[in-house]
């Protein structure tokens, strides 16, 4: 995930959890550029689960992901980084930022534009 993503989230999402489609989106700022982002669904009795919610940091131009928690999932999905867990949290990322952009037809940084 580009930090440019990021930042277009940020402007669009807020930490409250907003009703849209099927799901709650959700961002919140942590400070020193660290972040929650989370889609949740509803659960019984009013409640809402993580599918999922990712804890990043920025590193320069980049978002790296620190956690994944995704309840709903069968298994559920609890993930530290590390040099094993890496490539599918960086999948989960990219995943969970392409639908923040999708719901509100927002523009990724890698898409191109035709000539």
């Amino acid at each position: 995930m580009e930090k440019k993503d990021l930042e277009l989230i940020l402007a669009n999402f807020g930490p409250e959890k907003e009703f849209i489609g099927d799901g709650y989106f959700r961002i919140r700022d942590k400070g020193n550029e660290h972040y929650e982002i989370a889609y949740l669904v509803s659960a019984c009795c009013g409640t809402t689960n993580y599918y999922p919610q990712i804890a990043v940091h920025v590193e320069g131009d980049k978002v790296v992901p620190d956690s994944v928690l995704d309840l709903v999932s069968n298994p559920a999905k609890m993930l530290s980084y590390s040099p094993e867990t890496s490539a599918v949290m960086e999948q989960e990322l990219d995943k969970l930022c392409q639908k923040f952009l999708d719901i509100k037809n927002l523009k990724a940084t890698n898409a191109g534009t035709p000539d």
